[in-house]
């Protein structure tokens, strides 16, 4: 095992015998005896090296209670030794899952071997994972003014954002992509960054740039998609979708926003129907491929009635409901189809509770207003009117990229 070269220890005879004991067993997985001897180890000798294998050794054992309290008596014994505080901050990232003082002990760590590059980015990396930015960031600049690293800009970059200190963040990620120009994860963060601003301009600025490099990437494709989106540059984001889905066929975030999309395909609508089709039959368990294709079929119906070709989108969201029967759009879709079938109450039902499960679309408001005028319900009818009437409003306000 990797800490063997830990066990230098002062006492040649019993110590010594009972660590070669538990070593041994451990090396054989055999857990019991290990802990038996690292035990017997520890009460001849308070050694770090002792502790830390006591802990692993119990971390196997899953008895996680005393596989902390034997990291905790390793963290004392180890004093200012890098050695045993780089494996203990390893054990909190993992096996402890205790992420703060993972960074805590890393950090101590970094401070004890400026010769390894990478401490600091990992107290970073792990400040940030465990939820605390500003740590992240002072453990990023530490790290920065010991050298450059585009990990650690990049890092830092995230920190700002965290805490929404965008020009700062930008800065940082230019930086990071100078100095690494092949990390795609850095460019689509950056990317992301505008994106959580609405600035979709910026956005799709730096997505296209990413794209000269990384051109066959999903995430990329699929991000330069929304900043199209949000730009209102339709043609351009349904072909960016398309693309994410030649290249990833089964990340869902494309056909939702295809689906968001379908008034503006165009010549590619049928292409778009039997890209939902396809997912369909990828994911039978889902309701998205049934509401999506459905609701594609419908674009091709006349403006008003129901006929034959309609019973195919009306059986897909009968599919789709009964695999999830919260989806607010397959209800509405659902109550769309039975107003054109003139069966009324039902068409009620279904628009009733796509309201319930989303209230604030306003395209079912109107619907069931005219549901409402169709039952005589006059006084529901003007309250559904009037609460479109105010969602419509308020979507017109909206940005861009907040729409539906």
């Amino acid at each position: 095992m990797i800490w063997l070269f830990l066990l230098l220890v002062s006492d040649p005879t019993q110590f010594q015998a009972r660590m070669t004991e538990g070593t041994a067993a451990f090396t054989r997985g055999d857990w019991k005896a290990a802990e038996a001897g690292f035990e017997a180890a520890v009460r001849l000798q308070n050694d770090a090296a002792a502790w830390l294998m006591l802990t692993q050794t119990l971390v196997r054992e899953n008895k996680s209670g005393r596989a902390r309290q034997a990291a905790e008596e390793a963290e004392r014994a180890a004093g200012n030794d890098p050695r045993i505080l780089q494996a203990l901050a390893n054990l909190y990232a993992t096996s402890l899952a205790d992420l703060r003082k993972a960074a805590v002990i890393g950090a101590k760590y970094a401070g004890l071997a400026p010769e390894d590059r990478t401490a600091w980015r990992n107290v970073a990396g792990l400040y940030l994972e465990a939820g605390d930015p500003e740590s992240a960031i002072a453990a990023a600049r530490r790290g920065i003014d010991t050298g450059e690293s585009a990990d650690l800009h990049g890092l830092l970059g995230r920190a700002l954002v965290e805490r929404k200190e965008w020009s700062a963040a930008a800065v940082e990620f230019e930086t990071a992509t100078r100095l690494d120009p092949y990390n795609e994860d850095t460019r689509f963060r950056h990317a992301q960054s505008y994106l959580l601003q609405q600035d979709f301009r910026r956005a799709a600025v730096v997505l296209e740039d990413a794209r000269k490099v990384f051109d066959k990437s999903p995430q990329i494709e699929l991000a330069l998609g929304v900043a199209y989106y949000g730009l209102r540059k339709f043609e351009p984001a349904v072909g960016q979708f398309l693309r994410t889905i030649a290249l990833a066929p089964d990340v869902p975030q494309a056909y939702a926003f295809l689906g968001r999309l379908l008034e503006h395909a165009g010549s590619r609508l049928p292409e778009i129907t039997q890209r939902f089709a396809s997912f369909q039959e990828r994911q039978p368990r889902s309701e998205m491929g049934y509401t999506l294709q459905a609701k594609a079929l419908m674009l091709g119906l006349p403006p008003a009635g129901f006929p034959p070709e309609a019973e195919q989108p009306l059986a897909l969201l009968e599919k789709a409901l009964s695999i999830r029967e919260e989806a607010s759009e397959s209800h509405y879709l659902m109550g769309t189809l039975l107003e054109r079938k003139r069966d009324f109450p039902a068409a009620r039902k279904h628009l009733e509770r796509s309201i319930q499960l989303n209230a604030g679309e306003s395209a079912a408001h109107f619907r069931l207003a005219r549901v409402y005028e169709r039952l005589g319900m006059r006084d529901e009818a003007e309250r559904e009117r009037a609460l479109h009437e105010k969602l419509s409003e308020a979507e017109g306000s909206a940005p861009p990229g907040l729409r539906k």
